[in-house]
């Protein structure tokens, strides 16, 4: 940067003389050719994600760095780095979803972990992480018979059919049920008789009239009421006294002897008895 010669410093470069006298008292002039020198600076500015080598050092923080050499004129060389450290990213997202789910464009239908590479606002390496899990729907169907009505899921049905419910499952999903309902009919029927005396029916035996009901259950396996209006007639007998010469003519029989005869009248018995003397 400066050169002192015989007293006097030089700042640039150029030819100097100076002037005195020698030993021999004579003139002396003495020719300086000077050459100033200059160190030199430099300054960069750099940004660079996770590390950045400068001069064979490995930094891994932002901030100012110097380095100091000798430049090719062999002064000072002081090197200036202005340095940002930039990081990459991840993340990870965990999702649950059903059936599917697109993430950057991608739709998966399988549980797992998948991962997306992209670069960051930084400009540096960005992982990102899904955590996927993958619920499924369900569905049902449940056939059933039954009489009269059926309620399935608060709703009375009195048709036969195919019915849906349709709600959430446990995992959050779809649900959807099938009913195949068959509706069977109860039955009923009336029997109307008019017997003597009784009338069995049904494993019991009736002496009066009346009606009466039996209830069983029916080829569909419903109920079944079966009805009977009962009539009951009774029988009547009458006794007759006859003396008479050698035989009797009696309802075109002879007669000679006690006779039990058993005429029909209006479906019911009817005893009538002769005697003969």
């Amino acid at each position: 940067m400066s050169y002192t010669w015989n007293g006097t410093t030089y700042t640039s470069s150029g030819a100097y003389t100076y002037s005195t006298m020698n030993a021999a008292g004579c003139d002396s002039v003495a020719t300086l050719n000077l050459v100033i020198k200059q160190p030199s600076t430099s300054t960069t500015s750099v940004s660079s994600c996770v590390s950045y080598t400068w001069n064979g050092t490995t930094y891994t923080s932002s901030g100012s760095y110097t380095y100091s050499t000798t430049n090719a004129a062999g002064c000072d060389s002081t090197a200036t780095l202005n340095l940002v450290i930039k990081q990459p990213s991840t993340s990870t997202t965990s999702v649950s979803n059903c059936v599917s789910y697109t993430w950057n464009g991608t739709t998966y239908t399988s549980s797992g972990a998948y991962t997306y590479s992209t670069m960051n606002a930084a400009g540096c390496d960005s992982v990102a992480t899904l955590n996927l899990t993958i619920k499924q729907p369900t569905t049902s169907t449940t056939s059933v018979s039954n009489c009269v009505n059926y309620i399935w899921n608060g709703t009375t049905y009195t048709s036969s059919g195919v019915y849906t419910y349709s709600t959430l499952n446990a995992a959050g999903c779809d649900s959807v049920a099938t009913l195949n309902l068959v509706i069977k009919q109860p039955s009923t029927s009336t029997t109307n008789i008019a017997n003597c005396s009784s009338y069995t029916w049904n494993g019991t035996t009736y002496t009066s009239s009346g009606a009466y009901t039996y209830s069983t259950l029916n080829a569909a396996g419903c109920d079944s009421v079966a009805t009977l209006n009962l009539m009951i007639k009774q029988p009547s007998t009458s006794t007759t006294n006859i003396a008479n010469c050698v035989n009797y003519t009696w309802s075109g029989t002879n007669s000679y002897e006690f006779w039990s005869i058993y005429l029909f009248n209006n479906k019911c018995c009817s005893d009538v008895i002769l005697l003969l003397h």
